[in-house]
């Protein structure tokens, strides 16, 4: 097949998206080695990028606006390079164009906590979203829930939802024993010595402030800081303000985003990683965390359960006290941190990027084979 991915959101901020399409995309060119892939970006400076593989064609093309980008140059490209689908690993598929289409959803927390986004963004996804979803030969859900979510909100079918879930890179998120290299981290992003952990975009569906009044609650029983790593979004100085509130200001750290290579040491130095966010479409820190050895506490809601099964301490996002209490427990039990950690290791086992990037190759064959119209058998990648 000659396959072409969109990637006008290669520069996007970090986050979960970012490491997908990056960790992804070299082990779809090398275990797809019989495909070709035309690479499609609107900055003409990434072009190079992958010009490594021998099996990679990169190509931009400059079009202001994403929907105009999306839906004219896309196509524009696939009738000149004569493509027979058309990837996205983001949300967005061209709607007019004789390639198949497949993209993926890495969540449905549009559908299912819209009043945690800005009004014309929520507008975009109510009318856009479900309408990719339609059109789309078929589409990626991250987890069993996002299926779950789309399928009943949008009414597609669910012979069209591929559930390949998201990975990790083995080889980088390990434990990391070394007292130097821990230490190195501490200094480098000003940890304190005991601390909670928690990652990801500081934003209002990420449950920040109730973590921060659940913390509240067992900063007299407990030593630990708590550190905020990630970047600061549109809703944060709401989410951030009861820090003055609670007389948490000297508690409470925030170094940053945590570079690729630093965060199995952060991870390792903490003795808890909390993420009880109001939705998590996969959770890739989840898996990250429990591959290095890091206890977790998370909601009880949407995909952390399947991730997690059964490694992580579960509670309710809403209900601060429940989340205060699985902290302090998980903290002040020496006894049910190891045995959350041994099950971690076990269930990290499960998740792997070359993984996922096999099950999108199987994928890319059903759907140019087959379509998506028609029911498929699709030898245990379908869910």
């Amino acid at each position: 097949m000659k396959i072409g991915v969109m990637l006008r959101h290669y520069e996007q901020q970090d986050g979960g998206v970012k490491v997908y399409t990056r960790e992804v995309l070299p082990r779809l060119f090398t275990l797809g080695s019989a495909h070709r892939f035309v690479l499609m970006y609107r900055n003409p400076k990434l072009v190079g990028t992958y010009a490594h593989y021998p099996n990679v064609e990169e190509v931009a093309l400059r079009l202001p606006g994403t929907v105009t980008w999306d839906q004219l140059a896309v196509p524009w490209i696939a009738r000149r390079r004569k493509l027979d689908l058309i990837f996205n690993p983001k949300f967005t598929v061209p709607l007019f164009t004789k390639a198949k289409t497949m993209f993926v959803l890495h969540g449905s927390e549009w559908f299912e906590i819209p009043e945690h986004f800005l009004r014309h963004d929520r507008w975009y996804f109510e009318r856009f979203v479900p309408l990719y979803c339609r059109r789309a030969d078929a589409f990626v859900a991250v987890s069993q829930a996002v299926k779950a979510d789309v399928v009943r909100h949008v009414g597609v079918s669910p012979d069209k939802v591929f559930v390949i879930h998201n990975g990790y890179d083995a080889r980088v998120f390990q434990p990391v024993r070394d007292p130097a290299a821990l230490n190195a981290v501490r200094e480098k992003y000003r940890l304190p010595k005991r601390y909670i952990l928690w990652a990801g975009q500081i934003e209002s569906r990420k449950n920040v402030a109730r973590l921060l009044r659940a913390f509240a609650r067992i900063r007299s029983e407990v030593p630990h800081d708590l550190v905020l790593a990630g970047e600061h979004r549109w809703s944060s100085s709401s989410e951030l303000r009861v820090i003055d509130e609670l007389q948490l200001r000297d508690r409470v750290h925030f170094p940053g985003w945590i570079s690729h290579g630093d965060l199995p040491a952060v991870y390792c130095a903490a003795d808890l990683f909390a993420l009880p966010s109001l939705y998590e479409g996969f959770g890739i820190p989840l898996i990250e965390a429990m591959a290095c050895g890091c206890p977790i506490v998370t909601a009880n809601t949407c995909a952390p359960p399947e991730v997690t099964a059964g490694a992580a301490c579960l509670v309710d996002p809403l209900n601060v006290e429940d989340i205060a209490a699985g902290m302090r427990k998980v903290l002040q039990d020496a006894a049910l941190r190891e045995s959350m950690v041994a099950k971690g290791f076990e269930r990290a086992k499960a998740f792997g990027w070359n993984k996922c990037a096999l099950e999108l190759l199987a994928a890319f064959d059903t759907v140019s084979q087959t379509g998506a119209n028609r029911k498929t058998e699709l030898a245990g990648v379908r869910a």
